[in-house]
Parts: structure tokens; C-alpha cells; sequence
């Protein structure tokens, strides 16, 4: 059935988000983005498809499987090859996978210049982060394509000041530091650049909150706006901070755990490759985990100010 122009133009309208979501307690935004991402399973699912397709090549393999008439199981066993090459369950040792997964829990994207990253947080977290905020009563696929559609221009400026912060970055450090010299000096100056970069990552992913939860169309003013919020309340939002960090930790290991008990009972290849989609979903989960705690934090401490400046 064919939606009424009514219903479509609630899809492009903005909605405010419930009031539930409002809280200053890092504890409570966290279980509360973890509550809003479990109940997201069909988005989870869809964007594990979009990564499943674009990232791993699925696509290709999947029609020239049909193309010649394959069975399936060949098909699965041709995904899981693929998939076992850089894959992150393929290190020789447990240490090196607990190693590789505190990395990824650490790092936080600022800029990369792949599609998945351009195509994710330029086209897909707009409607990602617009369900988590408000969920209209419409089909998923209708809104994420509104949201997406509503977001795509700014999130895509954002990306552009996000790669220019980047390279600023990157000219300052090369600026300060120069060469370098082997030694510990060269890890301070790491971990400094490293901790530099995540500060800014996350002032722009307050940025794309923001722009969800106030409808924000300047990018240039509302990053400058998110510094001075992430600057005022420092302490909660270093605490958040720390907490994603052992939420994405925790999830891996307990993936990477799981990945190991089982290759005494099937084949690597295989265990490599279902232990790859289950740890993809489950960093998908943490990162729209993330987004709505970051939702219910700003909203909580935009509530908390209001009331005092009216009292």
C-alpha cells in the first residue's frame, strides 16, 4: 500500500524524543542506550546486511554464486574463505585477539578515508541516530530512508569538517614533534596525538546527536556548540567515555572467548567466519549503544541547565 502524503510528511517532520531519555547519570544514559540498542534488533540487522554486503564483498560472491547455479553450502563456504583473511579471529594467539580488540575499543573513528566510513557516518547515521531518538509508528525501511534523506547533507558537512580537524591535527603534530626519535618519547607523543584525536571524535558525535536532537542545520556553528558542551561537562562525559571503552571491550572478549571454545568443534573457517559477523553486530550494537547514551546524557544536562537559568 502506497503511503498517504500525510504519513510521509511525519516521516520528514522532526519529533522530540521521549522523555524518559533525559538523565545526568552516566550509569543511567549508558543502560538506557543499551536498552534503546537491544530493542533496535531489525536496524541491527539491517546494518549488519549493509556491512555484510559492502565490507565482506558478500554481494559479488553471492551472484556469481547464482550465476552458476551453486548450492549454497559452496556459497557459505566461499564467504567464510574470505572472510578468514585478516579476519580478527584468525590470530595465532588469544593475547594478540585481546590485544587487537582493546585497540578497536580504544580508537574512535574522527576520519578515514573509506567509503564504509563515508557511507556509514555520512549517509546511514542520520537515520540511525534520528530511530534512536524518536521511532515513528512506520515501517524501519521508510524511515530510515527519510531520515537518511534529511540528514545526508549535513552529516556529509560534518565529514568534511571532521577530515579537515584531522589534517589540522596531523600538520600540528608534524609541526611539534618533527621525526622524533626512537625511545618512549615516541609513545608519549603517540598516546597524546591518539588522546587528541578521540577528543575531538567524540566532539563530533556530540555533533551528529545534536544536530538529531535540535534539528540543527549549520555544522560549522553546532561543532563549535558541542566543543563548549563537551568542555563544560568534561568529567561526565570523560566517564561515559571510559564505560564505552569497557562496554566494546567486554563485548569482544567475550566474542573472542566464545570464538576459541569452539575451534575444537568446527572447522576454523567456519568459526572464524560466524565469529566475525557475531563480533560485527555485536560493535554495531555498541555503537547505537553509544549514540543513544550520548542522546540521553546531552538531553538530561540541556534539562539541568534550563532549570536552573528559570530558577
Amino acid at each position: 500500500m502506497t503511503p498517504s502524503t500525510e504519513n510521509t510528511d511525519q516521516l520528514l517532520e522532526w519529533h522530540p524524543g521521549p522523555t524518559d531519555a533525559a538523565t545526568t547519570n552516566v550509569l543511567a544514559a549508558l543502560a538506557w542506550g543499551a536498552r534503546r540498542a537491544w530493542k533496535s534488533k531489525l536496524l541491527l540487522g539491517y546494518l549488519w546486511l549493509f556491512y555484510f554486503l559492502l565490507v565482506e564483498g558478500a554481494g559479488s560472491v553471492v551472484l556469481a554464486a547464482l550465476r552458476a547455479s551453486t548450492s549454497w553450502s559452496t556459497t557459505a563456504r566461499s564467504l567464510a574463505a574470505e572472510s578468514v583473511a585478516g579476519s580478527l579471529f584468525s590470530a595465532p594467539t588469544l593475547d594478540a585477539g585481546y590485544r587487537t580488540i582493546l585497540v578497536e575499543s580504544v580508537a574512535r573513528p574522527l576520519w578515514s578515508p573509506s567509503a564504509y566510513f563515508v557511507l556509514f557516518f555520512g549517509v546511514i547515521a542520520g537515520g540511525s541516530i534520528a530511530y534512536l531518538h524518536a521511532p515513528r509508528p512506520a515501517p524501519l525501511l521508510a524511515q530510515l530512508g527519510a531520515s537518511c534523506g534529511i540528514y545526508l547533507g549535513r552529516f556529509v558537512r560534518l565529514i568534511l569538517i571532521a577530515a579537515s580537524i584531522f589534517w589540522l591535527l596531523t600538520v600540528s603534530a608534524a609541526a611539534l614533534f618533527g621525526s622524533g626519535t626512537a625511545g618512549s618519547s615516541v609513545w608519549v607523543r603517540v598516546v597524546l596525538i591518539q588522546i587528541t584525536i578521540a577528543f575531538w571524535a567524540a566532539v563530533v558525535d556530540y555533533t551528529r546527536v545534536r544536530t538529531v536532537a535540535r534539528d540543527s542545520r549549520s555544522m560549522l556553528m553546532e561543532t563549535l556548540r558541542s566543543l563548549g558542551f563537551v568542555v563544560r561537562n568534561l568529567p561526565r562525559i570523560l566517564s561515559l567515555e571510559i564505560l564505552f571503552v569497557a562496554l566494546a571491550f567486554v563485548t569482544g572478549a567475550v566474542v573472542l572467548t566464545a570464538a576459541g571454545a569452539l575451534r575444537g568443534l568446527l572447522p576454523a573457517g567456519e568459526v572464524a567466519f560466524v565469529a566475525e559477523q557475531v563480533y560485527v553486530i555485536a560493535l554495531l550494537w555498541v555503537r547505537l549503544t553509544v549514540w543513544g547514551a550520548m542522546l540521553a546524557l546531552y538531553q538530561g544536562i540541556s534539562l539541568e541547565r534550563l532549570s536552573r537559568a528559570s530558577g
